[in-house]
């Protein structure tokens, strides 16, 4: 058994195992490829099997630290058979045939909202490392820097305070590095003062109305019943506070809640609301899918998975 940890593009020569090998991921993003066949990205917690005699590299993404455990089977009979290095050009073709697998797919989505969904779902795990790049490529799709803020910030509402000003801090750096490099990004304009003379449990409670379609005087969910002030809080604090920050729009912000709530994990209940709330806001199911596969490609499998099960059982009903 041994731990292997290998830095960004890093990766073995073409190499085979008499008696076969398992792998388990533990950090990071990799890469394992049999010959012949695509490359399949790693995430922490993914198994490969590999079969005895079958020709094959591993190593790291090119813009990410990568580390696994191996484990040799029947150590005393298996050997390691070392065959040629695997050329730039050979790592270049399976990694990027693997990132760019559902690049056509989603240009359902705007390279702002794909941008939205990229900071939104590292936020959401607390994966700063990946997150830094992607606050850059958000700058780069035309996004300001306080809408980029306000997508953090909305996040405190889903993932909590600790998670939402760590992804702040990392912004801080993002925007203070391109500064040192020539680059000034644009700050953006401030949101909109709201002009409603309404409480803002009742601005709060109308907006949910608008987003979900779901009439105000709706019976309440049980957890209202039962803990008041938690939904009175989601009015003001959430629907009130946040909402009606007109930095980002009605669409973009429940992309980003769902997003997030795929990097938190675990709260499928919640998935179901929220997408439920995209579908009546007019994002469409494809623009679903499309959301869920840059979480797949970004955090794993672990993470969109159960959220397409949520996605299939909405669509099913329709």
């Amino acid at each position: 058994m041994a731990n292997v940890t290998f830095e960004p593009g890093c990766r073995n020569s073409w190499h085979s195992h008499k008696a076969g090998q398992l792998l388990i991921a533990t950090a990071g993003i990799g890469y394992y490829q049999e010959k012949g066949q695509p490359a399949r990205r790693l995430y922490p917690g993914d198994i490969v099997e590999i079969a005895p005699d079958i020709v094959h590299w591993h190593g790291a993404a090119p813009d990410s630290w990568f580390a696994h455990i191996a484990i040799t089977t029947n150590p005393k009979t298996n050997a390691a058979v070392w065959l040629d290095p695997v050329s730039d050009e050979q790592y270049s073709k399976a990694t990027s045939e693997s990132e760019n697998h559902y690049a056509e797919t989603n240009k359902v989505l705007t390279d702002r909202e794909q941008a939205i969904v990229a900071i939104a779902s590292y936020t959401g795990k607390g994966d700063l490392e990946h997150l830094k790049p992607a606050l850059a490529e958000a700058l780069e799709a035309g996004m300001t820097i306080n809408e980029i803020n306000e997508v953090l910030i909305h996040a405190y509402a889903y993932c909590g305070f600790p998670r939402s000003l760590r992804a702040i801090q990392t912004f801080m750096q993002v925007v203070d590095e391109r500064k040192a490099n020539g680059m000034n990004d644009p700050v953006g304009r401030e949101a909109s003062a709201i002009k409603d003379s309404n409480s803002r449990y009742e601005r709060g409670r109308d907006v949910l109305a608008e987003i979900s379609g779901v009439p105000t005087d709706a019976p309440k969910a049980g957890y209202a019943v039962f803990a008041p002030t938690i939904e009175r809080f989601l009015k003001e604090h959430l629907f009130a506070d946040l909402f009606e920050r007109d930095l980002l729009t009605y669409r973009e912000r429940e992309l980003a809640t769902v997003s997030i709530l795929a990097g938190v994990g675990g709260v499928e209940p919640m998935a179901v609301g929220h997408m439920s709330i995209c579908l009546h806001l007019g994002i469409t199911a494809e623009q679903l899918s499309a959301l869920l596969n840059i979480v797949e490609m970004n955090l794993g499998k672990t993470y969109s998975g159960p959220l397409r099960g949520v996605l299939n059982q909405l669509t099913k009903k329709q």
